[in-house]
């Protein structure tokens, strides 16, 4: 199956400054996996997920990650950051990035802290 991002509709941020796209979810792909493309400006409120643990690909631009237990870290093009299931973290910048769950993202499962 070849999913074409660009024909994926966008969707706002409820609670970040952002837009993504749902590219796999558990709706129409999988239980195992989702994948998620962002494009966020400014700082994603602090949050944990208990049920996936999850992984970012920086597309394009700089930001800065806060995972609890680890050092903040700046993050650029290229990058890659793992978030296991359980941790508190939060982030900001200016960054095209992709999302990846697993298990699949499941709707009600971010709890945010601030």
């Amino acid at each position: 199956m070849i999913i074409k991002t660009e024909n994926l509709p966008e969707m706002d941020g409820e609670r970040n400054p952002l837009v993504m796209k749902k590219v796999i979810h558990r709706d129409d792909q999988s239980n195992d996996i989702s994948i998620t493309w962002v494009k966020i400006w400014g700082h994603h409120k602090k949050l944990v997920c208990h049920v996936s643990d999850r992984a970012y690909y920086i597309i394009d631009g700089e930001g800065e990650f806060n995972v609890d237990g680890y050092p903040p870290g700046k993050v650029n093009k290229g990058d890659h950051v793992f978030i296991p299931k359980g941790v508190p973290y939060d982030f900001d910048g200016h960054m095209t990035y992709l999302v990846i769950n697993g298990p699949a993202f499941q709707a009600g499962s971010d709890v945010y802290i601030e």
